[in-house]
């Protein structure tokens, strides 16, 4: 697929695009798959707001097979470099399952089979765990205290550099990379691309009245 996406798309071509979407203007774009653009708490599909912001740029819209959309896309940097909040969708969990791997801490090869797998290495999270504790480091849920042994270790470990970012492998610190997170915590730091940092989602986190 060619990638057509002009260079020099502003905020206020997005704004403008955003606005014939409001509108209901005609455009050739389908509904967004996986991702929405959050703006003034509405979701609009990113490549139609792409595709009409090129067209306020040059005069000439753009189809929806002439670029791509999707994460590492031009598509959504012109839309995270003007400042725009991307979210996936509320069926969608975006980050992978944890897999364990072989030894060391070499981290980042990908596979492509139904999904992206990615390697991830047992000792660095082990070594996380024992650093951090397990207990998520966004609510402070303990799986051993509310389940008892079954719940003993049991944990997910976030990545603070999504290891779908990573371009080739790289030597991951257990310590400052690697955090606990609960499985519920995890999957809300990736409601957005880039993820929320843990001071974010702590920061949105609402505690039972």
């Amino acid at each position: 697929m060619a990638e057509r996406i002009p260079k020099g798309i502003t905020r206020t071509h997005i704004l403008a695009a955003i606005e014939d979407l409001q509108k209901g203007v005609p455009h050739g774009f389908g509904r967004s798959v996986f991702y929405d653009v959050l703006y003034l708490n509405d979701r609009y599909p990113p490549k139609a707001i792409v595709g009409l912001a090129a067209a306020k740029l040059t005069g000439t819209p753009l189809g929806p097979h002439d670029f791509k959309g999707g994460l590492k896309t031009i598509c959504f940097r012109v839309l995270r470099e003007n400042g725009f909040e991307i979210i996936a969708k509320a069926d969608y969990l975006p980050f992978p399952e944890e897999i364990d791997s072989e030894e060391g801490y070499i981290e980042g090869a990908v596979s492509q089979v139904l999904v992206n797998r990615f390697e991830r290495d047992h000792k660095a999270r082990g070594d996380s765990i024992k650093h951090h504790g397990a207990k998520c480091l966004v609510c402070n849920f303990d799986f051993e205290a509310r389940f008892g042994p079954i719940g003993a270790g049991f944990i997910h470990v976030h990545h603070i550099v999504p290891l779908a970012e990573v371009r080739s492998t790289y030597v991951v610190d257990p310590v400052n990379d690697l955090k606990p997170v609960c499985p519920n915590c995890h999957a809300m730091l990736h409601r957005r691309t880039p993820p929320y940092s843990l001071e974010e989602l702590r920061g949105l986190l609402r505690r039972p009245s």
